[in-house]
């Protein structure tokens, strides 16, 4: 077996994690990050596995690589590669399931209780020395609010949404949930989405990104959403009209954003990049957690290990 990582900068910080696994099932060759096809294409010549976890693979990767027998993706995520076009040359595309299933609804839970509570505009402000001037023991600058009895409404209804319920259910929040199914899961019943946007006071998007539900977040949902409302997103960016939501929050027609996700990343040009009201924006880190990290190669060398027996483990095509 010769294998190629063609991103592993982007699990690897500084060596916190081991790829001990991934070496011993042979040969594998890595890059701190790969970003054009040619460079895919040059770099993964003889490879019968590549792993990545965004680098694009495309349907002139695939054609031009005579030994791919498998592509691993370090992610749950398979958007970055051309499904059609592995199934068509009779290969398989694995991915990992549920590796965030713990540390990405406490990122959803660190964005809420940020815009609930206004934990880092008050940081700010103490760092700039408002506090110290304060004429009484404390600072009332900003509305706060609590959780308790308020409304979660979470879009997608895997292992994340499931966690997020959890932790929902913890503050005293009831919980709405929106499945692709419609099923009931998990003692929920799946609520249509108009409902969701109409009566939650928090929406958490935890959803695959597909070419139904892009920009599914856009001016008229944002119109129809309670103007006490917060959004939130780990997801995928596409799920949400950037522009669009910028505008919502300067207006104050909802009250707040969390957006760990974006468009195009890294950013170059995004409207949520300006002087944007209400929002906090994180770099596409709430799956990055250490023991996350180390559960993606782990379950990654399993992948490997099951293609190399002609098995089928975490095949998404």
């Amino acid at each position: 077996m010769k294998s190629v990582f063609l991103d592993e900068s982007t699990v690897n910080l500084n060596g916190d994690i081991s790829n001990s696994g991934l070496i011993a099932l042979g040969e594998i060759t890595t890059y701190p990050s790969t970003l054009t096809e040619e460079e895919t294409i040059e770099r993964c010549q003889g490879a019968t596995h590549i792993i990545v976890n965004k680098v694009l693979v495309t349907e002139k990767v695939v054609k031009s690589l005579a030994d791919l027998q498998h592509v691993a993706v370090i992610a749950t995520g398979t958007n970055n590669v051309d499904l059609n076009a592995m199934s068509a040359a009779g290969m398989g595309v694995s991915n990992v399931p549920g590796y965030a299933k713990d540390c990405v609804p406490q990122h959803v839970f660190a964005l809420i209780l940020n815009l609930a509570t206004k934990a880092n505009k008050y940081h700010a402000d103490i760092m700039s020395g408002e506090w110290q001037k304060s004429k009484s023991f404390t600072l009332l600058t900003y509305p706060t609010f609590e959780l308790s009895g308020k409304t979660i409404g979470v879009i997608g209804f895997g292992a994340i949404g499931k966690g997020v319920a959890k932790i929902a259910e913890g503050f005293g929040m009831k919980v709405m949930m929106n499945n692709k199914s419609g099923r009931s899961e998990g003692g929920y019943h799946s609520s249509p989405l108009e409902k969701i946007y109409d009566c939650a006071d928090v929406i958490s998007l935890n959803c695959p990104l597909t070419v139904e539900n892009k920009y599914m977040i856009n001016a008229e949902v944002l119109q129809r959403m309670k103007s006490s409302a917060i959004l939130i997103n780990t997801a995928r960016g596409p799920l949400v009209n950037q522009y669009e939501l910028a505008n919502a929050l300067n207006s104050g027609e909802i009250a707040g954003a969390g957006i760990d996700v974006l468009d195009q990343e890294p950013p170059t040009d995004n409207p949520l990049l300006g002087e944007v009201k209400n929002l906090i924006l994180t770099p596409h880190s709430a799956w990055s957690t250490v023991e996350a990290r180390q559960r993606l190669i782990d379950e990654v060398t399993e992948n490997i290990k099951a293609s190399l027996k002609n098995e089928s483990r975490n095949i998404v095509n």
